[in-house]
């Protein structure tokens, strides 16, 4: 219960950090919505946040197999935003991560972990009581 309760929470986090501060320069702060993709990466991780909710809500081994790898790709695109705003041009600017990246890393890794313990539960098996 607590490993699908975990994933759910993952993907919960995930739909949250689209709207959440994902940079912010001079005073002025941008989630997913405000890119220059046109609101694609918020929406996807709304996608990807949406998947790993109802992976988690299946009762499945194969859908914490699907609930790791999609966290895994929301904690490797955390990873890389939070590259691009502490290097190079952004880090001359004086960007600052914002807190959006950091709740997709965060989901990224607790989706991780809820999958690995689905692997651990073990189901329980019916007794016949035999009179």
């Amino acid at each position: 219960m607590i490993s699908r309760l975990t994933m759910i929470l993952a993907g919960v986090l995930s739909i949250i950090s689209a709207w959440l501060p994902w940079v912010i320069l001079l005073g002025v702060s941008q989630n997913g919505f405000m890119g220059d993709y046109g609101g694609n990466p918020g929406v996807f991780f709304i996608v990807l946040g949406a998947i790993i909710v109802v992976m988690g809500l299946l009762n499945k081994k194969w859908s914490a197999i699907i609930a790791i790898l999609f966290s895994l790709l929301v904690c490797m695109l955390g990873l890389k935003y939070y590259n691009d705003s502490t290097t190079g041009d952004a880090l001359t600017v004086g960007a600052i991560v914002g807190n959006g990246v950091y709740c997709m890393i965060f989901a990224g890794l607790l989706g991780v972990v809820g999958g690995i313990m689905r692997f651990f539960v073990k189901k329980k098996v019916a007794t016949l009581a035999t009179a």
